[in-house]
């Protein structure tokens, strides 16, 4: 047991001859006589946190005489000014052209968008106001009816007024409305024909009866 113990100690004694203690500041390391090293401590730097300047949404509106590079101009406004096109909605009306975007923009950058859209952009009329991120936005209340409705016929003063009039009265909002109007097939007269969406918002009615309201 004696003897034993004695090699122990003694090979303990000669693995001590063998290894070396290297200390850095703020950490230590052993490694045997011979080992590379490396001349300078790894020295792990505290993490650093990046945040992003608060961002708001935007709603840019643009309508006048259409030409072409419209769209361009007002997206090269937007990345200029460090801002992200979301949705966008664009239409042309009787040589005139249409465009709702909504953008993700910093809150420092706005006033910036704002002045170029003013400024930069040819023939155009332009507004930028502030609005709800979708992203935050809870739909409430649910869709408790949707419906396709398309109406045709000879075209005469108050057709429009008179159907969302309809829509109205039964609790029924647009979700979306395209009207046109064409010239008859043996002339004559001109046909109006109006299609969209409606909705109606739970709670609903219990008289509701969309087979009625026509």
């Amino acid at each position: 047991e004696y003897r034993t113990s004695a090699i122990i100690i003694t090979k303990m004694a000669l693995l001590s001859l063998f290894t070396r203690r290297v200390i850095f500041p703020g950490s230590s390391l052993i490694a045997p006589i011979g080992a590379k090293l490396l001349d300078s401590p790894i020295i792990t730097s505290p993490s650093r946190q990046f945040t992003s300047p608060p961002k708001k949404c935007v709603v840019i509106n643009t309508i006048g005489v259409d030409r072409p590079g419209i769209v361009a101009d007002i997206t090269r406004i937007v990345t200029e000014n460090g801002g992200n096109v979301g949705e966008s909605h664009s239409q042309l009306l009787g040589g005139h052209f249409s465009l709702m975007m909504l953008v993700e923009i910093a809150s420092s950058e706005m006033k910036g968008l704002h002045e170029q859209l003013q400024t930069d952009v040819e023939g155009m009329s332009n507004s930028c106001m502030e609005a709800v991120d979708p992203k935050k936005v809870e739909i409430s209340p649910r869709i408790g009816f949707a419906g396709h409705f398309k109406l045709s016929g000879a075209d005469n003063p108050g057709i429009v007024h008179k159907l969302t009039t309809v829509l109205a009265r039964n609790s029924l909002t647009i979700g979306n409305m395209k009207t046109s109007q064409e010239e008859a097939p043996f002339g004559g007269t001109e046909l109006f024909t109006m299609e969209g969406r409606a909705v109606a918002y739970e709670p609903m009615s219990s008289t509701f009866d969309w087979t009625e309201l026509f």
